[in-house]
């Protein structure tokens, strides 16, 4: 039953959000936010990315979108496919997620709407002049060509209504088939992001 009532009101959500003409601007206590969590990560999740290291990995600057779907309603034996450019809904707003609350079904508008995101947003001059990076179109030619690079790429992260708690992906590749990727959840205690629960969601 708690199901059915939580499909229904992400139903009720999506078409809201369908009927909104949202910009495609990142509001700047947004941006704030998002600049703070990639900070986050980078710091917490020890990632040598720095521009002083001699051996560091490059990190895009430009964070691309994850967009958010509602899986089809089907039977209970149905299983969604993971999504390679998103996430479902009902993988995010869960009763808890290894023992922990980041997002409930009040915040289904608001993650819906999240997909009014730029297909890609470029983190703060501030980080980027901190670190090796590298941008999705430098990315491409050697990706093509199967040539060997390695560096990392962070989704724009997802936030909860209240700006508490955030969703973001972080892929690492490493040429060719290459690479790994980790889901990443956060909340902000006392002003301050920290990972919560961080576990890997593929790898090649």
């Amino acid at each position: 039953m708690k199901k059915i009532i939580l499909y229904t009101i992400i139903i009720f959500a999506f078409c809201n959000c369908q009927n909104k003409k949202d910009k495609t601007i990142v509001a700047i206590e947004q941006t704030k936010d998002i600049n703070e969590i990639v900070e986050a990560i980078i710091i917490q999740d020890s990632l040598d990315v720095f521009s002083k290291s001699e051996d560091s990995i490059m990190f895009c600057s430009e964070l691309r979108k994850l967009k958010i779907s509602i899986p089809p309603k089907n039977n209970k034996d149905f299983i969604a496919l993971p999504l390679s450019d998103g996430i479902y809904i009902t993988l995010l707003i869960p009763s808890k997620i290894k023992g922990h609350t980041f997002f409930s079904s009040k915040d289904s508008l608001y993650l819906l709407e999240q997909n009014s995101n730029p297909e890609k947003l470029k983190i703060g001059n501030s980080i980027v002049e901190k670190l090796n990076t590298t941008t999705i179109e430098k990315t491409k030619i050697p990706r093509k060509k199967g040539q060997r690079l390695r560096f990392y790429e962070m989704t724009i992260p997802i936030l909860s209504a209240d700006k508490q708690n955030a969703y973001v992906e972080l892929d690492y590749e490493c040429g060719g088939r290459c690479g790994s990727g980790q889901a990443i959840f956060l909340k902000k205690i006392n002003g301050k992001w920290k990972i919560i629960v961080q576990y890997r969601n593929w790898i090649s």
